[in-house]
């Protein structure tokens, strides 16, 4: 085995070890093939189908394997090692194993590793890639045999939406990394697109704008880290504490309660040996008497047989005698002296209570989010939020400049860095920032702004379904654009991919569609239950709600199952992080698993009444709008306590629907026919 190299050395994101054979999916998360296959096995073993993706362990991306049709045992194969990441410090056998053999269930010692294909290769394989038309220009790297690694970094440059092309160009305007379907598909219309060798050669060498980001996000996290430790160890030595001390008062009592007993034995012995006294003391004086009384009845019977009678008169006149007077003095030594004790016992009421105990204490709990995890993940969020929108020195130009590869023209999303420090949606207060009146953005007398979404580039799209049209605003809530749509589109929901959505219509139908750089496209008519009105996405379920149910839809519109419920507005969302999904029964709002559909919890409150939008924050609390109550009402992730966060809105007099920012803190609450069609409200700290 080659030297170890020093620490510190990459560490899988699931077992926290040293990775083992690296895998990456799409999304950009690496695992350790053990530790990705036995994920894999659990995920597929516990869906409620058979489907053909996993949640990414990370970010819950949907990933789909390149083969779906294969054992799930072998999905990982799909995937290819990320060498970048490749341990230091530990020789793997795997990695040395030509991919393409290991796909027919062979065993073959790699020699070469393919950068276009991202697999490694072994000796008779690498010849047939060299063979191929199609591989015979693909890059092959060879790899260290004394070392177990390759001889120099290799970074996966393949794209992950075309496994084919490599990542040659960078998109300026979106901040993404392009292979050649990229730009041709989606990217069609950006107008500053770079190729990845001219950003290298203008780069300055060694140059890393960002470092101190970087650093401190590592910082911030490892500060996060150090501060969840503490508070595991907070519990456990509190839990000693606590026990310890229960422990105690325990003894005490116990301690206490034996005293008690002994004087109690004490007291009972000391009144027993007196009453045994004076039963004895009459025992001595009538014992004495028994005894003369028996010496006289036997001595008058043997003179009545033996004596004469003037022997027997003299004898029983003295005995006769002197047996009265034994019996008076008898009589008073004793008469003074009880000789019944009734001894009962009666239990004190502290004993009685102490029996009808049916614990001895109580724990209370009072939970939080530490101000350290708070005040991390806001500067992390921020240091996020800089590095994304801070262009890298190869790419700072005018964005009015010609593109290298086109001359149309893209308008440039401007990312606002949040605040530094957020705002505790419990404690701090709400207030209205922006009100869009209808006159504004042309909307009709009559409009019903039923739901809307912030779409990936962070613009919010809302449906206006008396006017058959989405509405499309900037970061700023300004009109952008309007779409037109066959139909009454009622609500709109994300999809399993980038630029996908899903746009329900009344009636039964709901429409599949891409929304890329200003353009939106129908790819797909869906027939669905007639009722549906709300509508939400996750893996590939489609979740429809209707009056009376929540429909569980395959992607083609098959119902799968149905979730009945009592009755009210069909709005619904659900969350990926949790599996949840959300939605209104009559004045109560279910929260369900996505798995099996249970009943995770069902919150109600007098001030809500008639629930018709549900929206969910990034710490996943769930936000309502009640219509007939007038307020927008906010409920914890676990639904333990709820509260009215807006008693009364500024403008709006019936509230239709709720859009919760996903990165900002703040809401839009739409309206059905006021004069005023949606209002923005943001949190503060409060003074």
């Amino acid at each position: 085995m080659a030297e170890a190299y020093p620490s510190p050395e990459f560490r899988c994101l699931l077992c926290q070890e040293i990775y083992e054979n690296p895998r990456e999916l799409p999304c950009g998360h690496t695992f350790c093939s053990p530790c990705l296959t036995t994920y894999i096995q659990a995920e597929h073993v516990c869906a409620d189908e058979d489907r053909h993706y996993f949640p990414c362990p990370v970010c819950d991306t949907p990933i789909v394997p390149r083969d779906p049709n294969i054992h799930v045992n072998t999905w990982w194969t799909s995937f290819p090692i990320n060498h970048l990441l490749l341990s230091h410090t530990k020789q793997i056998s795997e990695d040395q194993i030509c991919e393409a053999c290991l796909r027919d269930w062979e065993s073959s010692s790699a020699e070469v590793w393919c950068t276009d294909c991202a697999e490694m290769l072994c000796k008779d394989c690498k010849t047939y890639h060299k063979r191929n038309k199609v591989s015979s220009k693909h890059k092959l790297v060879p790899i260290d045999r004394e070392s177990c690694r390759l001889k120099g970094i290799i970074v996966n440059d393949i794209c992950p939406n075309h496994k084919t092309k490599r990542l040659d160009f960078y998109c300026v305007n979106h901040g993404s990394l392009c292979c050649s379907d990229c730009v041709s598909l989606t990217h069609r219309m950006c107008n500053n697109l770079k190729q990845l060798d001219d950003l290298v050669e203008t780069a300055t060498p060694g140059q890393n704008y960002i470092e101190r980001e970087w650093k401190e996000i590592r910082e911030e996290s490892k500060r996060m880290l150090d501060d969840e430790n503490s508070q595991i160890n907070n519990v456990n030595s509190t839990e000693k504490e606590v026990s310890a001390k229960m422990t105690h008062e325990i003894q005490r009592a116990k301690d206490k309660l034996d005293d008690l007993n002994a004087a109690f034995q004490s007291d009972l012995a000391h009144k027993c040996n007196s009453y045994r006294q004076q039963i004895n003391s009459r025992l001595r004086c009538v014992s004495k008497f028994n005894t003369n009384a028996e010496n006289s009845h036997l001595l008058m019977s043997r003179l009545e047989t033996q004596g004469s009678d003037r022997q027997t008169f003299i004898t029983r006149e003295q005995t006769k005698n002197q047996l009265s007077g034994h019996y008076r003095r008898m009589d008073q030594n004793t008469k003074e002296l009880p000789n019944t004790f009734d001894i009962t016992l009666k239990i004190g009421q502290i004993v009685e209570a102490i029996m009808k105990v049916t614990t001895v204490g109580a724990v209370d709990v009072t939970s939080t989010i530490s101000l350290t995890i708070q005040n991390a993940k806001a500067c992390i969020g921020s240091l996020l939020e800089t590095i994304i929108s801070t262009p890298s020195p190869a790419t700072s130009v005018d964005p009015s400049s010609g593109s290298d590869l086109t001359d149309s023209v893209q308008r440039i999303l401007v990312i606002s860095p949040p605040t530094s420090t957020l705002v505790d949606v419990w404690e701090g207060s709400v207030s209205c920032v922006q009100t869009v009146h209808s006159h504004t953005i042309e909307v009709p007398v009559k409009h019903w702004l039923f739901s809307g979404i912030f779409t990936d580039n962070r613009q919010l799209l809302i449906t206006d379904c008396l006017n058959n049209r989405l509405l499309l605003f900037d970061d700023n809530y300004s009109l952008v654009k309007e779409y037109n749509v066959d139909g009454n589109p009622v609500d709109v929901t994300r999809g399993r991919v980038a630029n996908e959505i899903f746009v329900s219509l009344h009636g039964n139908e709901i429409l599949k569609c891409t929304l890329r750089n200003g353009q939106l496209s129908v790819t797909e008519r869906i027939t669905c239950p007639r009722g549906t009105l709300g509508i939400a996405v996750h893996g590939d379920n489609i979740y429809a709600g209707t009056y009376k149910s929540v429909e569980v839809l395959s992607m083609d519109g098959e119902v799968n199952r149905s979730i009945r419920k009592s009755g009210g507005d069909p709005c619904l969302t659900t969350s990926s992080s949790k599996a949840r999904v959300y939605h209104r029964d009559n004045n109560d709002i279910v929260c369900r698993r996505l798995d099996n559909d249970a009943e995770v919890y069902r919150y109600s409150d007098p001030g809500l009444k008639s629930p018709v939008g549900i929206g969910l924050d990034r710490d996943e609390n769930v936000y309502v709008c009640g219509m007939d109550s007038r307020n927008v009402y906010l409920v914890s992730p676990d639904g333990s306590r709820g509260k009215a966060l807006l008693t009364k809105l500024t403008c709006i007099k019936y509230p239709f629907g709720i859009i919760v920012h996903p990165t900002k803190q703040e809401f839009v609450v739409t309206s059905e026919n006021d004069s005023v069609s949606f209002e923005v409200y943001r949190f503060n700290i409060n003074a």
